[in-house]
């Protein structure tokens, strides 16, 4: 085993794999530790004597539930170690829909994982030779000393194995790569400076890992300190050209010309099958010097689909710069830049970036800074709204922090549409009474005919009663009030926000006021679960307007529910049978 699982290793443990993908009998004996975990029901015993149980058997052979192939249950075990970001990086599809938590279902810990995989292999021999590999499968180097065991384990492992291959007399035909050919995600952790010498061992050591890692997928690098000369050129030799994912942070950078060779060298351009780059954790701390002076290649990356980029002028550019003809999923993030970074430039080398590669994207997510103050990012959303921009832009992600958008006086003489017009009309007034949060720039001065599902992050049930004006309701108001602008619109969902999980009573009556008028334009406004909260259309008559319950929500916040609260509300549950009801639970 590795350094990760140094209390799992058991003694003379060489690592082979399988020689061929047979199906292996699980069979536990009652002295493991796991033998509740074999299958109990065993077929009877069949007769053998003429005209007896034996004319039944011949049916076909009894089934066996304790011998499956161990594809499957290499499938099974992973998917109860299963933690996010273990085995790619690339970002989930936003519109996923989220569900309630639940302590049966509840998300493993890396911790919890790994405690799991060390049980499996202890269980009996054929699930130590098979799921050993589940352990290498995401590895964690984040300190001096398990870069050291874990390089050990690597060197050893490979040693016993071609001890092995040479005992078999199969000589050079077959390598020996031991536990190193499952490494599929490394994440190499610098956190600390150490003395010269130690830090000497302990690159070596962490390019001898990146060498015994053959079929590596995903490389995470994260830097507290500057890399020392020679390190990124070793990592580009012995990192496989056939890299899918790379992730790179690196924290407080200076002088980006001499600390940041990633970008300025032709390191990237190595790797053909780079799908995802990952850059957004880049901290530039001077970013405005750094853009007068740094000049960065012109780099060609055939298979990039997948770009998360921090609001740094600086990384803006850089991608700019670079060919990336399979581009359409893009994630700026705020909170990796730093808060000295002046807006101007950033949006003057987002208008660069957009003009090189916008009309490729159609995923976009903006991720709001970190702060206390709520205060929005310095990217405007409404520049990506723009046909001449974002042409194919489907999807948009953005937090409720940021300013609404609004359309300009010549957008508005150009809508046919009299109520569209109005609805318009009114979203300017609203933005001119707003006061200093104003709306995002620039105003929209088109419609745009493909944008269909717009996410909203950050709102909560308190930013969401209409009688406390709140940035939530000016980002939905304005989505209400520009329909016309956006024809191919289907899906608002307020992410991260459940109406089954909140605590507030009236939640639910909240909600479908703003439900109902979302349907009037012909839109779906969906909480975080994809789910679209309405009346029983039976019970619509019998119960009080919505409005009215909302009122008395808020003239009575201590009181207990109004009468008729619930008697036409439907959850998204399971026990809700009624044949009439308008839920939809959309994905």
């Amino acid at each position: 085993m590795s350094a990760i699982a140094e209390d799992a290793r058991a003694p003379n443990d060489v690592g082979v794999a399988l020689p061929a993908r047979t199906p292996v009998s699980m069979n536990v004996p009652h002295t493991a530790p796991a033998a509740s975990l074999d299958c109990h029901d065993r077929p009877p015993a069949v007769s053998t004597d003429p005209g007896g149980p034996a004319d039944n058997a011949r049916a076909g052979p009894p089934i066996d539930h304790t011998s499956l192939p161990p594809e499957l249950w290499l499938e099974i075990f992973r998917y109860a170690t299963h933690v996010p970001r273990a085995r790619t990086i690339a970002p989930p599809d936003p519109f996923v829909p989220e569900r309630p938590a639940n302590y049966a279902w509840g998300m493993n810990s890396p911790i919890q994982s790994m405690h799991t995989k060390c049980a499996v292999v202890r269980v009996c021999h054929a699930w130590r030779m098979l799921a050993t590999e589940l352990l290498y499968e995401h590895v964690v180097l984040g300190s001096v000393r398990r870069v050291y065991l874990f390089c050990r384990t690597l060197v050893e492992s490979q040693a016993s194995e071609q001890k092995v291959i040479a005992a078999n007399g199969l000589g050079e035909a077959v390598p020996a790569m031991g536990h190193g050919r499952w490494v599929r995600h490394l994440e190499v952790q610098r956190w600390a400076i150490q003395r010269s010498s130690q830090s000497t061992r302990y690159w070596e050591c962490v390019v001898r890992c990146v060498y015994l890692c053959p079929n590596l997928r995903v490389f995470s690098g994260i830097w507290q300190t500057p890399l020392p000369d020679g390190l990124l050129s070793a990592l580009e030799q012995y990192l496989p050209s056939t890299l899918q994912e790379l992730y790179w942070q690196q924290d407080s950078v200076l002088i980006a010309a001499k600390e940041l060779p990633i970008l300025t060298t032709t390191f990237l351009s190595k790797f053909s099958t780079l799908r995802v780059l990952d850059l957004r954790k880049i901290c530039v701390l001077e970013a405005e010097r750094s853009l007068q002076h740094v000049q960065f290649p012109a780099l060609t990356l055939p298979r990039v689909t997948y770009l998360a980029l921090p609001t740094c002028p600086l990384l803006l550019r850089f991608a700019s710069k670079q060919v990336l003809p399979e581009l359409c999923h893009l994630i700026l993030d705020a909170a990796g830049a730093p808060r000295t970074v002046w807006a101007h430039l950033v949006n003057r080398e987002l208008t660069g970036f957009l003009e090189v590669h916008g009309h490729k994207l159609t995923t976009v997510e903006l991720l709001p800074p970190v702060t206390q103050s709520f205060r929005p990012g310095p990217i405007g959303i409404s520049a990506f709204l723009s046909p001449k921009t974002c042409p194919r832009l489907d999807t948009f992600v953005f937090d409720c922090r940021e300013k609404a958008i609004c359309p300009s006086s010549a957008a508005l003489a150009q809508v046919s549409d009299r109520d569209g017009r109005e609805s318009a009309v009114r979203v300017v007034a609203a933005h001119s009474a707003h006061g200093a949060a104003g709306p995002a720039a620039p105003l929209l001065e088109e419609a745009h005919p493909r944008l269909r599902r717009v996410g909203i992050r950050g709102t909560s049930i308190s930013r969401l009663y209409p009688n406390k004006p709140a940035q939530a309701q000016a980002h939905l108001n304005a989505f209400l009030g520009c329909r016309a602008f956006f024809p191919a619109l289907e899906v608002v969902r307020t992410l991260g926000f459940l109406v089954d999980t909140s605590t507030d009573m009236f939640a639910p009556d909240v909600f479908i006021w703003w439900t109902e008028r979302f349907e009037r334009i012909g839109v779906d406004l969906q909480d975080g679960e994809g789910v679209v909260w309405m009346l029983e259309e039976e019970q619509k008559a019998g119960a009080p307007g919505v409005e009215k319950v909302i009122e008395r929500a808020v003239s009575r916040p201590d009181a207990g529910p109004p009468d008729g609260l619930n008697t036409g509300l439907t959850a998204p549950c399971e026990q809700q049978t009624t044949s009439s009801t308008e839920v939809k639970n959309t994905a």
